[in-house]
Order: C-alpha cells, then sequence, then structure tokens
C-alpha cells in the first residue's frame, strides 16, 4: 500500500511539473511579419502603372533595395494577379532581414522612390521573436500603414 501511494505522489508529480512546464505547448503564436503589398498608380486617375493598359514600369525590371556602406541587400518580390478583387496585381516583397535605413524603389532608369519602414520587434515568453511591418513612410511625405493589406503608391 506505502509502495503503490509513494507512487501515485510522484505520478502526479510528473504530471504537474510536466504540464507546468509545457503551457506553450498549445499556444497558436502570430507569426512575423515582414513583407508588404503595393500597387503603384497614378496620382490623378488611381491608373494601375505597372499592370494592364496604363502600365508605365515593366514590373520585371523593378527593384527593391537597402543599401548599408558599400553593400546592397536585393529583396525579393513577386507580382500576385487577383481575379477577384477591385485590382487585377500586386507587388508582393518580402523585406526579410530587416533593415533601419530607406528601402529605394528603382522603377526605372530615371524614377527612384524610397520607403521608410518601421518595424515593431517583441520578444514573447512562449513565441520568440515577433517583428511586424507598422508603418511605410513614401518619398518621406506620406505616411501608409504597414499591416493594413495592400497600400497605393501614387505616382
Amino acid at each position: 500500500m506505502k509502495k503503490n501511494l509513494l507512487w501515485l505522489v510522484a505520478t502526479a508529480m510528473t504530471l504537474l511539473l510536466h504540464t507546468s512546464c509545457n503551457r506553450c505547448a498549445n499556444l497558436d503564436c502570430i507569426s512575423s511579419s515582414t513583407h508588404g503589398q503595393f500597387r503603384i498608380v497614378r496620382n490623378t486617375d488611381g491608373k494601375d502603372l505597372v499592370f494592364g493598359p496604363t502600365a508605365l514600369y515593366d514590373k520585371n525590371a523593378i527593384k527593391f533595395y537597402a543599401l548599408s556602406g558599400n553593400d546592397t541587400s536585393f529583396y525579393d518580390y513577386q507580382a500576385i494577379r487577383f481575379s477577384n478583387a477591385n485590382y487585377d496585381s500586386i507587388l508582393y516583397v518580402n523585406f526579410f532581414p530587416e533593415k533601419t535605413g530607406p528601402v529605394f524603389i528603382r522603377l526605372s532608369d530615371t524614377d527612384t522612390d524610397t520607403l521608410k519602414i518601421t518595424y515593431n520587434t517583441f520578444r514573447s515568453k512562449c513565441c520568440g521573436t515577433i517583428t511586424q511591418i507598422t508603418n511605410y513612410k513614401y518619398n518621406n511625405v506620406v505616411d501608409l500603414p504597414g499591416n493594413q493589406g495592400t497600400q497605393e503608391l501614387r505616382k
């Protein structure tokens, strides 16, 4: 009887210890978000300047990059086409790794814009470090939210 009681207490303590140490096991963590979605449109009428009949820029020639001393970091992007939306396509850019300086958008040999990106990075107990874009400053003038879907860059 004494052996069974001792075994029962040891098992209960092991289960209690395992449960308290594993409190993050079923937690659904938010993920880092270091990507942006953009449409480049004409300021006067909102017509798309990258896709469709009013295109002014070649989507395959556009470059997103950051400078750090003599180093240039190019960001991956892809053109995504939608069929059921108010617009037909966007530029989806992954701004990873994050840089503190401006991101340059080279649209053509004679046209380059800037984005200053603000990140919120925080460390969580169960989910590690999480980084999210909170704001874009377009050409040092226009503030755009970084966490509200597709942003229009007006030219």
